[in-house]
């Protein structure tokens, strides 16, 4: 029997043997990652990047080869040794990859407004959320860097913002699923296959009320049958920030401009040069915080199955160490999705996607601590002690922080005056970010499962249910040593919030061909949501030390606040897509939705949308052209609605419609007794917001589709805009909730590729995406000419005026030829050189009207935060095994309200002394004193934030077969990428950022105090499979 099995082991050595050969397409370019699969076994391999493949074959074997938008080739194994394999393009494969709302679609039929974007290498590009890999990737979708902290999540907006309460972002649909955006967070570009975006109502109204905004649908990816394929990729750099020449500050530099301005130095510069001296400090703060810091990433998939039974699974570690100091993110992620196949007409998948993110939080605004004195040291050394008020601070010694207030008065240039050089004394900048702890803690998953049935040929019943789960841990402690202030200042902070979001989504899909020319898609189904939130916060002080920092090291612990709500919505939705010979196309849907958050005579919402098409390319007159290859014109109508709004209270949000009561104390008879208040004004009559869009757009293709894409053009109306409308004083209120106001977006999306040189040694493709909008406010009941002031405490002002964007910038405007700046501060301001790069608080501004007066009369719109163009252009290049891509990106026309400047240029410590406007009167320089006004109520302080960046340079290599087969692994590339290496602001922008906005108010939108620093990142990478 030995033997036996001896002469079959050595028979079958003689028969396996290796088969190698390439894959490519009609043009002889090769295909790198076709599968190639022996059929009915789980043997399989995927050619590299020149096309090239190794299987171990047997005599009488069939080889399948297949790859997506091709038609699938098989070859009988007859002892041959090289094979080459041509796959051809087919149409229809390539249609199916769109996906859609509940489905997929052919691409040629599509009718709305759709974009796709593949990941090829958008995980090489070294960021730590997805969505920041999608800047300039697509038309009509504008992504600011609006929180440059490590993890911190941009701003999306899909054709503009068109509401002043509601969310303004786009739904998130992850393999088929609504999720919560912040889940982008979460994600690993390495697990994701592809993105489509849904800008037209027509394409999101499948969505209802999860569609006001656009939809993202993300498809990660999926096993392959065959032999399970490893994947490791990692990349790992440095990041630095881009700082601001403008807010730097040197006593050295402030010397030179105050003895060639005057002659001689105050005594506070005089007094500043001592400490130079004495402490060898002479640096910018930006020097000491923008200290950058490593990204690193690691990530390992193993993808695989059979033909019946595909999975896909990986691990990811990521490790942002951001540009500021103290700032850092973590994060910890999983990813499982299996799909079987359960005989002929059953399908079932499931997938997971848990995750952990660390992330500390920056305690303050960049602005505070970066705009302190350039002499100022971190710690007190045996220098400093000199300079020390020994009355107010005898303890101070060594070691100790150095705060401003530490120093005491002197007269150092002998006119009788004591004084020292000021900026801001309640804080040392190193302390106010070292002794401050801010931690958030998330723990989330996203799981789901689904189970299809094809009832019929052509007919599918399909039920899935999906389920995401957040656990949200913020704890903040403030140190006793990070204010000047010490322990009375300490503070512990603990919030946590736990939010569940359930959805089952049941459909029905019928698809049937009727003869050659008759294409039909029918949709019916019906979807279920539950969301409930748990938030409590609790907050403790009296720490006398750092020894515990929590609850424990507290004396004094309030008592907790607890929000808890619950929201539910039902929707029932159906969809019709028919097309005619492939050249006429119709598609309509229908969506209705019930939500909790309405009232029982306003709870449901109706949502239709039609779009056409038509396939000129295909009509007999085209069909054979050389030049025209696609022309496709494209028009969709179609209606969305909101329900996810802030009008600053989330029991309000959640119960809008309904009276409700909140905790009060009254005093009864001199005692003071607890009892309820009324928290808000019911409205039963409040109803959904809606959106109705009207869109026409042209696909196109020429030259054998060497120059395609496609240019749109839309109209988005929102009615019944929800927002506080003032009331009636003696109703208790100043404001109650109500639908009115209305707004537009229109715009124009362009979106062109060209392939320049394609051929089998090197190619060349470039890609221009461009996008405009205009927003304007169109109804706004008795909130029109609102005036909304910044969070600050600065005055700065908006206005939401009928015909104008909803948020626009409102002040005087600077009269610059009257105004000198030098020339005003050292005229009609005490100690006008006491503050490093000091510039006076006021400024002289025009009589718009001609009244000789300045007044409210002369305040006007200064401009708005919406830009009129954000475009990119990318230009990919390919020479044998390398490769070499880069985009630049940029934006026009948004302006931005920047009070950095105030606090950069001490502003407050140089207002026009007492009397000082009378003398400009005298003086000639103004004809009266309302002309002299501060510059945060003027255009001071909005500058352009136009930006053009370097946004993304990548360089890889990828190594031969025949490299990759010498060390045992299937695929080898190496890269090097990098982020915003060029990024250039406009001249009047001084700060970090023109990209960062503080807060969220769709009414007061466009703030900052310089914005946290946008990075430059530069990066290597390796991927290896096997």
């Amino acid at each position: 029997m030995i033997a036996m099995l001896l002469v079959n082991i050595q028979l079958f050595a003689q028969d396996t043997y290796d088969l190698s050969g390439t894959v490519v397409d009609a043009n002889n370019v090769p295909i790198p990652g076709a599968n190639i699969v022996v059929a009915n076994t789980t043997r399989g391999t995927q050619s590299d990047f020149d096309g090239n493949f190794t299987i171990q074959v047997t005599s009488g074997d069939i080889l399948r080869f297949s790859y997506i938008g091709y038609t699938t080739e098989t070859v009988a194994i007859v002892s041959q040794k090289i094979v080459s394999v041509t796959l051809i393009e087919d149409a229809s494969q390539l249609d199916e990859v769109v996906v859609v709302g509940y489905g997929t679609q052919k691409k040629s039929t599509i009718t709305g407004s759709i974009s796709k974007v593949t990941n090829e290498t958008l995980d090489q590009i070294a960021v730590s959320r997805v969505d920041d890999a999608l800047i300039g990737q697509v038309s009509g979708v504008n992504i600011q860097a609006t929180n440059a902290e490590a993890g911190g999540a941009p701003t999306i907006t899909i054709r503009g913002i068109g509401s002043v309460t509601a969310d303004s972002g786009p739904a998130l649909v992850i393999d088929g699923v609504v999720v919560s955006s912040e889940f982008l967070g979460n994600l690993d570009m390495n697990d994701v296959a592809s993105f489509e975006v849904l800008k037209d109502a027509a394409s999101a109204a499948i969505y209802g009320s999860e569609g006001s905004n656009g939809v993202i649908l993300i498809t990660t990816k999926s096993g392959k049958a065959g032999k399970t394929k490893f994947s490791y990729q990692t990349y790992t750099g440095i990041k630095s920030a881009h700082g601001s020449d403008d807010y730097r500050k040197s006593v050295s530099e402030w010397a030179k401009i105050e003895q060639a301005a005057t002659g001689i130095l105050s005594n506070e510069t005089q007094y500043a040069q001592l400490l130079v001296q004495a402490t060898g400090v002479d640096r910018d703060w930006q020097d000491v915080f923008f200290d950058g810091g490593a990204i690193t990433s690691h990530s390992l998939s193993a993808r695989g199955g059979s033909e019946d039974t595909k999975f896909s699974t990986s691990l990811r570690y990521l490790h942002d160490e951001g540009v500021v100091i103290t700032d850092d993110y973590k994060l910890f992620s999983a990813n499982m999705k299996v799909d079987s196949k359960i005989g002929e007409r059953a399908r079932f998948g499931i997938r997971a996607t848990p995750s952990y993110t660390k992330q500390r939080r920056l305690p303050t605004s960049i602005h505070n601590p970066t705009r302190q004195s350039p002499w100022l040291p971190i710690y007190h050394t045996e220098e400093s002690l000199q300079f020390i008020n020994r009355d107010n601070y005898p303890n101070v010694g060594v070691g100790d922080y150095f705060f401003e207030n530490h120093l005491v008065e002197l007269d150092i240039n002998g006119d009788g005056s004591d004084s020292r050089p000021r900026t801001s004394g309640d804080s040392n900048p190193y302390a106010q970010y070292v002794e401050r702890e801010h931690f958030e803690y998330n723990t989330k998953l996203f799981g789901s499962t689904y189970l299809s049935y094809e009832l019929l040929d052509g007919l599918t019943a399909k039920t899935q249910l999906g389920v995401t789960l957040e656990q949200r841990k913020r704890t903040r402690y403030d140190g006793t040593k990070h204010h000047a202030s010490g322990n009375s200042r300490a503070s512990y902070y603990l919030g946590n919030r736990f939010r569940t979001r359930i959805i089952s989504d049941n459909t029905l899909n019928y698809t049937k061909t009727f003869g050659d020319d008759h294409d039909l898609n029918l949709l019916l189904g019906a979807t279920i949501q539950k969301r409930k939130s748990e938030e409590s916060i609790t907050t403790g002080s009296g720490f006398s030390n750092d020894l515990l920092k929590n609850f424990q090291g507290a004396t004094l612990v309030d008592l907790p606040t607890e929000t808890n709500t619950e929201l539910k919505k039902l929707g029932y939705f159906a969809r019709v897509n028919y097309a005619y010979k492939g050249k006429y196309l119709v598609n309509a849907s229908f969506r209705r939705d019930g939500s909790s958050v309405f009232g029982i005579d306003s709870k449901w919402g109706n949502f239709p949308a039609v779009s056409l098409g038509w396939n000129v390319a295909k009509e007999n007159f085209l069909l054979n052209s050389d030049v025209v290859n696609t022309l496709k014109f494209r028009a969709s109508y179609g209606l969305t609605g909101a329900e996810n709004f802030n009008v600053g209270d989330a029991i309000v949000n959640a119960w809008p419609y309904l009276a409700l009561l909140q905790n009060s104390n009254s005093i009864d008879e001199g005692s003071i007794a607890a009892g309820v208040s009324p928290l808000n004004i019911a409205n039963t009559l409040l109803q959904w917001e809606a959106s109705k869009e009207f869109t026409v757009g042209l696909d196109y293709g020429f030259f054998n589709n060497r120059i395609s894409g496609s240019i749109d053009y839309y109209e988005r109306t929102s009615d019944e805009l929800l927002l506080n409308n003032p009331v009636s004083y003696i109703s208790g209120f100043n404001s109650g909730i109500v639908n009115l106001g209305e707004v537009q977006n229109k715009g124009v999306e362009l979106e062109l590729r060209t392939r320049n040189v394609s051929n089998e040694n090197f190619s060349w493709n470039s890609t221009l995406i461009a996008s405009t909008n205009k927003n304007e406010l169109l109804s706004f009941g008795d909130s029109n000419n609102a005036l909304i002031e910044d969070t600050y405490g600065r005055n700065s002002q908006w206005i939401n005026r009928i015909g104008e964007p909803i948020s626009s910038f409102w002040g005087y405007v600077v009269d610059e030829e009257a105004f000198d700046e030098t020339s005003f501060r050292t005229t009609y301001v005490d100690s006008p050189w006491n503050r490093i790069n000091g510039q006076s608080d006021d400024t002289i501004v025009k009589d718009l009207n001609g009244d000789g007066l300045i007044t409210e009369e002369d305040k006007t719109i200064l401009g708005s935060p919406y830009p009129d163009l954000v475009y990119s252009f990318t230009n990919e290049f390919k020479f044998g095994n390398v490769d070499f891509s880069f985009m630049v990106q940029g934006s026009l026309g948004a302006q931005v309200n920047n009070i950095g400047d105030q606090y950069f240029y001490n502003w407050f410590g140089n207002r026009t002394r007492s009397g000082g406007e009378l003398e400009a009167v005298a003086n000639g320089l103004v004809s009266d004193v309302s002309f002299i006004q501060e510059k945060v109520l003027t255009s001071d302080v909005i500058a352009s934030a136009d930006y053009f960046s370097l946004r993304n340079i990548n360089l890889g290599y990828n190594f031969s077969n025949d490299v990759t087969e010498r060390i045992g692994i299937s695929g080898l590339r190496v890269y090097a990428t990098a982020q915003n290496l060029l990024y250039i602001t406009a001249d009047d922008y001084h700060g970090f950022n023109p990209e960062h906005i503080d807060g969220s108010n769709p009414r007061a939108y466009g703030s900052q105090r310089a914005g946290t620093p946008i990075f430059r990142t530069v990066t290597i990478g390796l991927n290896v499979d096997f």
